[in-house]
């Protein structure tokens, strides 16, 4: 459960407020079939508003910490990124060499069809983050830890949190990551052009928000929400084929598309890890009353994940119909008990506490057979897409009118029950896991606008989304029943809002809520001056649930060097369901940052 909350809403969050600049190239040979692009960038992240410490649970006279609170608390003023990035793109077209008959490249000559457009692409990722090292100390060091140790365990048999284990953890996951990033070589023929290795398709007229997007999974576990889209999308091993057809009666400029991965990456392997500054409320802090267990899909044929699209011009619109058989970066989950409720612990093998109430006097060495009260098991279902995509331009207002529409089936889904052991029990598991059924539309508007009273020079580019998303069949929306006890059939996100008590303690978790129907406004507004050396930026994003966000910026660009400073506000009154951006409300914070292009 623990990992399976660290993700939700992530995937739609502010994922991509400000996309990545696009990398140059120079080319490294006279013809130019030898092209190098570096983008690096540095920047640093600063609270400017005390995290959340939550509502803290009473039982009687006594007052036991938080579960709604942000683990670990940072307060206005301290560093939460220091993020360094840097990414090298080679690109090298080979078409030259093979006429040339350069090595075995000649044989490429002999074949029964002419090869056109062949070469390969590298790219290196490396990434930083330097908050885990000299940032405040609730990041750099244990000590938010260690109130760990001083919370009875309230579990028989339940053993102590290991923080040295947590921090390694922390640091293995988050810290640092060198890759090979992407690797393909590709080629066209004829009709047909094709792209084998690891890579990156993205399909759908949706920014920010995935619709047909759910091609490459999503990685939050390094570095956090705020981070660009295109930072996040993870690579898969795939093969990629594209067939022109040309034109056919009214439709012109069709082609088929479709792609097959064998892999085994899914967004929720890593999780976000316990400590970082992004972990969703009650979920940061490491702890034992949970042991999570994880099983992505394998390497084989079994567990491919492949899709295919027909795109066409029809007049002046283009329009396109998809369908995916892919995994989503949400986990399902279901969960097990020992003997109906979590008061014993399973055996999992693991040191057990000299005195359960005092975990901090130490592990008992001679006895090795305590561990978690409640297993999670997260796993990754096969969900189909069915969509489609139009966009068509309006040259009278200079826009563009985009729309998205898709239906989601057999996706991950959660109730109250799923994740409250005092409703299923007396069962020991909650009995499999909750698959459902959606359908998400979306209406996209890009306009260049002329506002000369605030840029007499240049135009103003304005896009603006409106996302809806209907779960079918939806479970309820009451939070208790008629009998005052948690309604087990109401629509969760595995995100824990309160306790309740229960034998005397605060342990039934109330689950926050997840609307059957949500809406989503987004606007972006940017524009530029001083022939493109400053450009500022507006975002924003509100959640009908009744969370904002408002991201004002501005980047000045001096090639090749750019300097960006924007400031991102997140806004709620308390933990809500819809898109996910209420249960980030305690994260707002002021970047600075330095790009490098070439």
């Amino acid at each position: 459960m623990a990992r399976c909350g660290r993700r939700v809403g992530l995937g739609a969050l502010l994922v991509a407020i400000g996309t990545g600049q696009p990398a140059w190239a120079v080319s490294l040979d006279r013809e130019g079939t030898i092209k190098l692009g570096v983008r690096t960038y540095v920047n640093a992240r600063i609270g400017t508003e005390d995290t959340h410490q939550g509502i803290p649970n009473r039982v009687g006279s006594q007052i036991f910490p938080s579960t709604s609170a942000t683990f670990p608390f940072s307060a206005a003023g301290h560093l939460r990124q220091n993020r360094f990035f840097a990414e090298a793109e080679l690109d090298h077209r080979l078409d030259r060499l093979i006429q040339e008959g350069v090595g075995p490249l000649s044989l490429l000559k002999d074949l029964p069809f002419r090869l056109r457009n062949v070469g390969y692409h590298l790219t290196f990722r490396g990434e930083y983050d330097g908050v885990y090292d000299w940032g405040p100390k609730e990041y750099a060091t244990a000590d938010s830890l260690d109130f760990l140790l001083r919370l009875p365990l309230p579990a028989i048999n339940q053993t102590a949190p290991d923080i040295a284990a947590a921090r390694r953890h922390l640091r293995r996951v988050a810290s640092h990551r060198e890759r090979l990033f992407q690797a393909y070589i590709e080629g066209s023929s004829g009709r047909f052009f094709l792209r084998l290795g690891r890579q990156v398709l993205s399909w759908g007229e949706s920014d920010v928000f995935q619709l047909l997007d759910h091609i490459n999974p999503l990685d939050s576990s390094f570095g956090g929400f705020l981070i660009p889209l295109d930072e996040r999308r993870v690579p898969l091993d795939m093969l990629r084929a594209q067939c022109r057809v040309g034109s056919v009666g009214p439709l012109t400029d069709a082609f088929l598309e479709g792609y097959l991965a064998i892999d085994n990456k899914v967004g929720f392997i890593p999780s976000i890890p316990p400590g970082s500054p992004w972990t969703l409320p009650s979920f940061g802090a490491p702890r034992t009353e949970v042991r999570t267990f994880t099983f992505g899909p394998k390497r084989t044929f079994d567990d491919a994940r492949g899709g295919a699209r027909f795109v066409f011009n029809w007049g002046d619109a283009t329009f396109s119909v998809a369908y995916l058989n892919t995994y989503f970066d949400l986990p399902a989950a279901q969960l097990f008990t020992v003997r109906g409720i979590p008061l014993q612990a399973f055996d999992d093998g693991r040191p057990c506490p000299l005195d359960p109430r005092f975990p901090f006097r130490g592990n008992d060495p001679n006895r090795n057979n305590c561990g978690s009260p409640v297993h999670v098991h997260l796993t990754a279902p096969r969900v189909q897409v069915f969509g489609a995509t139009t966009t068509f331009a309006i040259p009278q207002i200079y826009s563009v009118l985009r729309s998205e529409a898709a239906y989601f089936k057999d996706e991950p889904a959660y109730t109250q029950y799923q994740f409250d052991p005092f409703l299923f029990g007396q069962r020991g598991t909650t009995g499999g896991r909750r698959l459902r059924d959606s359908v998400n539309l979306l209406v996209g508007w890009d306009a260049n606008v002329w506002l000369r009273f605030l840029n007499p020079s240049n135009t103003f580019f304005l896009s603006t989304q409106f996302f809806i998303k209907h779960i079918r069949n939806a479970a309820g929306t009451r939070v208790f029943t008629a009998d005052g006890r948690l309604n087990p059939d109401r629509e969760v996100l595995p995100v824990v809002d309160t306790l309740l008590p229960q034998l005397g303690v605060p342990l039934e978790p109330v689950m926050v809520s997840q609307p059957a129907t949500s809406f989503l406004q987004t606007l972006l507004l940017t524009t530029s001056y001083r022939g493109g050396q400053v450009n500022p930026t507006l975002a924003v994003f509100y959640d009908w649930v009744g969370a904002f966000v408002y991201q004002p910026g501005v980047t000045l660009v001096r090639d090749p060097f750019r300097f960006t400073v924007d400031y991102s506000i997140l806004d709620a009154r308390r933990l809500k369901g819809g898109s996910g951006i209420g249960l980030l409300r305690d994260r707002d914070n002021i970047q600075f940052r330095v790009d490098y292009v070439i």
